[in-house]
């Protein structure tokens, strides 16, 4: 036995994926800070010890030329990393916290000579974090050489990306509620309206969501909802119409041949009466069978699902064909055009569709109406008005409002399912035209309808 799919996993809260979204996004903006912040306070830090280093060059240079000797400048300088070289290289005099340690080799000594030279020592006695170093030419052909430890500097890094780590998860963290929270305020009248929504699928659909009054995107949300709930009202208020009306007039042509064929099995009925039941029960069930077709072709109407071949047609070709069908099946009543037709007037219009139109309405004239039947065409501002008018007793006033509703019947109309007018208005609205009813002043029921020119 097959088993039933498995629900699907519900997804990631909208919340929680904004909120991460958001989170990432802060998370990179405040690492590219910490990262950018760092490498400017490091230049920084190192621009001031050169700075600090070409200062201390001033005064060793001033030194070198009141004083030559190598030895009294060492300790006249007043530097604890200070070192006096020949022009070769070679190591004249040092302070005493070096020793014996060269804070420059000898082919850089000779390379500062010509120019000064700046250098880093990661390494250097009693100085674990190094030194940066300025080489540079004195008098008498010498080198000297003077170093900045750069314990401070990293130090102050240190401490600086201390600051760092410790305070931009902060920020991140702070961000990310922050950003949690505004996301729920932001998503809580979308909740809102769900639950509405929720509520209103399980109660009648006359109900509508409240609008937020926020005056963007969500009030706009919720019209257009609203919108849509009043669409599929009317339209289930409709269909429950059609149902409701379809029933009722299903129900006595039914009961009628139910009643006919059990006369015809119950009684003893000689072959004349059998036959008598018997067609009409047949007439009957082709009453039964047109209103069954009645009502599939106005559902695929009101669907969309009925094709429409929309074409430009002539005038004079539409009515001369309603006329030559009517003469066939109304052989005692005089159907006939009146007034002139617009010459060469087309209308853009399915021929098949407008012929059906036509027909119906001539058979509610001939059925329902007295005396002859005038069909009549006019041109106006971009379409063309149809008329068919009878020379009956006209529409019942009240009757007129509700002509073209579904299952709308005149008092006292015994045959058909009122469903003709319905069907009129049905096929003209889809080709873009209108119709409706009225008396004509000098008596009779008149119906029009419109289709646009070609």
């Amino acid at each position: 036995m097959p088993t039933a799919p498995a629900p699907p996993r519900p997804g990631i809260p909208i919340r929680i994926r904004l909120t991460a979204t958001f989170a990432i996004v802060v998370g990179l903006a405040l690492a590219a800070t910490g990262v950018f912040t760092y490498l400017v306070f490091r230049q920084g830090v190192d621009a001031r010890i050169d700075e600090t280093l070409v200062d201390r060059q001033a005064v060793v240079s001033l030194l070198a030329r009141e004083d030559p000797d190598p030895a009294g400048i060492v300790a006249n300088a007043g530097e604890p990393l200070i070192q006096i070289y020949t022009g070769d290289g070679t190591l004249l005099a040092t302070s005493r916290q070096l020793g014996t340690e060269r804070l420059i080799a000898s082919s850089e000594a000779v390379n500062a000579g010509a120019a000064p030279v700046m250098v880093t020592r990661t390494r250097l006695q009693d100085f674990a974090d190094g030194a940066r170093v300025r080489a540079f030419a004195i008098p008498g052909g010498r080198v000297a050489a003077i170093a900045e430890a750069r314990d401070d500097r990293e130090e102050a890094l240190h401490r600086l990306a201390v600051i760092l780590g410790v305070s931009l998860p902060l920020a991140l963290l702070v961000a990310s509620v922050a950003g949690y929270r505004v996301a729920g305020a932001a998503l809580r009248p979308v909740e809102a309206m769900r639950a509405q929504a929720a509520e209103i699928g399980t109660g009648g659909l006359e109900r509508r969501l409240a609008a937020p009054g926020t005056r963007d995107e969500l009030d706009r949300l919720a019209a257009t909802l609203n919108d849509l709930l009043s669409r599929l009202e009317r339209a289930v208020e409709h269909e429950r119409r059609i149902v409701a009306d379809a029933s009722h007039e299903l129900r006595t042509p039914v009961s009628v041949l139910l009643t006919r064929l059990d006369v015809a099995l119950r009684q003893d009925l000689d072959e004349a009466g059998l036959r008598s039941v018997l067609d009409a029960a047949r007439g009957d069930a082709r009453r039964l069978a047109r209103l069954a077709e009645d009502l599939l072709l106005l559902a695929r109407v009101d669907e969309g699902a009925l094709p429409i071949r929309r074409t430009p047609v002539e005038i004079h070709d539409l009515l001369a064909s309603c006329v030559d069908r009517a003469r066939t099946g109304a052989e005692h009543r005089v159907v006939r055009v009146t007034g002139e037709i617009p010459g060469g007037a087309v209308v853009l219009a399915d021929p098949d569709r407008t012929g059906q139109v036509l027909d119906n309405l001539v058979t509610n004239a001939v059925r329902h109406g007295a005396g002859d039947v005038e069909i009549q065409a006019r041109r106006l501002d971009g379409h063309v008005e149809f008329s068919v008018r009878d020379h009956g007793p006209g529409y019942p006033p009240d009757f007129l409002p509700h002509a073209f509703d579904r299952f709308s019947q005149a008092p006292g109309a015994r045959e058909g399912g009122g469903l003709g007018l319905a069907i009129v208005a049905a096929l003209v609205r889809a080709q873009d035209g209108t119709a409706r009813a009225e008396n004509h002043p000098q008596g009779g029921a008149v119906t029009l309808f419109t289709l646009p020119l070609a």
